[in-house]
């Protein structure tokens, strides 16, 4: 509710998402949004931010 209330732009990025992908080089990528910029992007609140900003380790944990 109070992401909602706040910044309900951020619906468009929900859930989070992360894209893996290998080049021609065959380096393997993952791509994903940083809390920073879904802050910058819908202007969450700091309070909320804590919520997502998860995701950054969450993917250096799975990627090692």
């Amino acid at each position: 509710m109070l992401c909602e209330m706040h910044a309900p732009t951020l619906a468009i990025d929900l859930p989070l998402k992360a894209l893996v992908w290998e080049d021609a080089g065959g380096k393997v990528w993952v791509s994903y949004n940083t809390a920073e910029y879904l802050k910058q992007r819908h202007n969450i609140p700091d309070e909320l931010l804590k919520n997502i900003a998860v995701i950054g380790p969450l993917l250096q944990t799975v990627v090692e």
